[in-house]
């Protein structure tokens, strides 16, 4: 571990933006959230309406998990709150491991350091450092936003840290383990993030079905739920999480020292002698992200047959409740609770498939930085052509996503009998009228990596602002005039709300615009 502190500054260097920013975002959603739910102290009957609601209304139970026993203010917060960002505070940081692990590697720079006087396993523990230190930060943080709403004791804000700072690094453990078996960061990115919501999806249906309550203890979201602040404040589960932390360091080391530098345990397969079918800039780029396109393709799907066969259980769920069906029809809607609850997940699922084409666009500039987009635009290729390529397959995996999630969605309810035809028009209808939405957001990415190359980042980000802004907002309790900074907000709820033609026009003409400024600002840039 020779110069691992040496190492860990530099790691805060090229941190230096990303996860300011990650921590910033975090922050506001918490004191948001944290300042809608103060503002009910002089209305308790809202606060028990809400709650009542929340207990019985599958998509909250699904997508929050129980409300806590406390009737405090602070403890309604930590659940509004709660598990979808302690999941997304571990995709953050699976992905801030996997950037400064194998991403380093791939470029060449971990080579280079390893050239000198430091350990083999120094640039882990470096890594595993930052991210620690970030997860850190953000968990404490969103402990102290409860502050805002009356209630929240010190044990009980003690379990909301502990909550966010297991999942975190749970999800750090994960991440060394994957940038160690996989051949790059895109497939290492996927696999961990991937086990981590895998685990929220797993908790979403014990918290739904009846009888699936050990699912909870399959993951690290399970076991931040059975924490249970202000409530049990049971702090025993943090300790599988920290075990994972444990087992993968001792699993990355060990495999660290016997691979190959820039090689892992999954080998890339070797390709043919001759590629006659890889005669245009297209077919290439195809090629190269077929299997990122399947891979969210299928991880997205997989999902939304979750969601659909949960879907037969939300009428059973809700039963006669007077105060759902207030709750219903305060959401501006007319449908039913299934209805309601299929357009809820089908938005969440459309704006994860922005993940796909961000996904293609750090290979883009991964193809940049490691010289090979270089040497191809040596030869007979224009910038443009290769613009229209990338942009292309970046359209071509978004699309796939959208269409994977209603399909998937309709499978599920239609097979625990929901209806085809019923879950069909709902899934697909928000799934279509999202599509100015998705390209907006997707090109407003595209454009920020167009004029500067180090931007391409900038995507992820952006997707959790969409995700936390947009379907996620209204259950967070934020304020109107943020939640409308996001496209998806003014997404019509086909066919539970009517079809107008300003919101959909306006992100189409945005999407045009950033495009056109992406196209002018790549052929103008020097690349690297």
């Amino acid at each position: 571990m020779t110069r691992w502190p040496l190492l860990a500054r530099m790691d805060v260097r090229r941190e230096r933006i990303i996860t300011p920013v990650t921590v910033v975002l975090f922050v506001a959603i918490g004191l948001s959230t944290g300042a809608t739910i103060a503002a009910m102290e002089g209305d308790p009957a809202q606060a028990i309406s809400l709650r009542v609601a929340a207990g019985t209304n599958a998509a909250f139970k699904f997508l929050l998990g129980n409300v806590p026993q406390s009737e405090s203010l602070a403890a309604l917060t930590s659940w509004r709150a709660g598990l979808f960002m302690i999941a997304a505070l571990g995709v953050c940081a699976a992905m801030t491991v996997v950037r400064l692990t194998r991403k380093e590697e791939e470029a060449g720079r971990t080579e280079l350091v390893l050239a000198g006087a430091v350990g083999s396993v120094a640039p882990v523990v470096a890594a595993v450092s930052v991210a620690i230190g970030f997860v850190l930060v953000t968990s404490a943080a969103m402990a102290a936003t409860l502050l805002i709403a009356p209630g929240g004791d010190f044990v009980s804000l003690l379990a909301v840290f502990a909550q966010y700072a297991s999942t975190g690094v749970a999800a750090v453990g994960l991440a060394l383990v994957a940038a160690e078996v996989f051949p790059n960061s895109s497939i290492a990115n996927r696999a961990a993030s991937g086990v981590v919501m895998a685990g929220y999806v797993l908790r979403g249906v014990a918290d739904t079905v009846d009888g699936l309550g050990w699912l909870r203890w399959t993951s690290p979201i399970g076991w931040a739920e059975e924490i249970a602040p202000f409530d049990k404040n049971n702090f025993w589960p943090a300790l599988a999480s920290v075990g994972m932390l444990a087992v993968g360091l001792a699993v990355a080391a060990a495999v660290r020292r016997r691979r190959d530098l820039g090689g892992g345990l999954v080998a890339d397969r070797a390709g043919r002698a001759t590629a006659p079918g890889l005669r245009s800039t297209f077919a290439l780029a195809w090629r190269l992200d077929r299997s990122t396109i399947a891979s969210w393709a299928i991880g997205i799907a997989s999902y939304g047959v979750i969601v659909g066969i949960v879907t037969n259980q939300v009428e059973a769920l809700a039963g006669t409740n007077q105060t759902v069906t207030d709750f219903l029809k305060s959401a501006g809607t007319n449908g039913t609770l299934t209805q309601i609850f299929l357009s809820t997940m089908t938005a969440f699922l459309v704006v994860a498939s922005v993940g796909a084409g961000v996904s293609l666009l750090t290979r883009w500039r991964s193809e940049e930085t490691s010289g090979r987009m270089e040497m191809l635009l040596a030869n007979p290729v224009s910038r443009s052509r290769y613009f229209a390529a990338q942009t292309t397959m970046i359209g071509v995996a978004v699309l796939v996503a959208l269409i994977a999630a209603p399909a998937a969605i309709v499978l599920g309810a239609g097979l625990s009998g929901v209806g085809w035809a019923t879950s069909a028009q709902t899934a697909f209808g928000v799934a279509a009228a999202s599509i100015p939405a998705v390209a907006a957001t997707m090109m407003l990415a595209v454009a920020c990596f167009a004029y500067r190359g180090r931007l391409a980042v900038v995507g992820w980000p952006l997707l959790l602002a969409s995700w936390l802004l947009g379907p996620f907002g209204t259950m967070l309790g934020l304020p109107q005039w943020v939640r409308d900074i996001s496209p998806f907000t003014h997404v019509p709820m086909i066919p539970l709300q009517p079809v107008t033609v300003l919101p959909l026009l306006v992100p189409a003409v945005v999407a045009a615009v950033f495009g056109l400024l992406a196209w002018r600002w790549w052929n103008r840039r020097d690349l690297g």
